[in-house]
């Protein structure tokens, strides 16, 4: 049972921004992403590196690319 990030989707929906406490969407397995701080944290070899200080921020362009190819962590949106 892997998610495409290659981690534990029961890791993933237990994980969360350091920042703001609030749930990160998956991107391949590169990046976890929050939309709402428009702030990325990349992935190393399987291991998200949920540091502030190591987050990069995200201009309005690369978002709606993000979005578009974006896992969400917590399941199903609500449609």
């Amino acid at each position: 049972m892997s998610h495409e990030a290659g981690l534990n989707p029961l890791l993933l929906t237990l994980l969360a921004c350091p920042q703001d406490h609030g749930p990160l969407l998956v991107i391949g397995d590169e990046l976890m992403y929050n939309p709402r701080l428009r702030r990325a944290y990349r992935i190393d070899d399987g291991i998200p590196a949920l540091l502030i200080d190591d987050a990069r921020d995200v201009g309005d362009e690369e978002h709606e690319q993000l979005l578009q190819r974006a896992t969400d962590t917590t399941g199903p949106s609500p449609s």
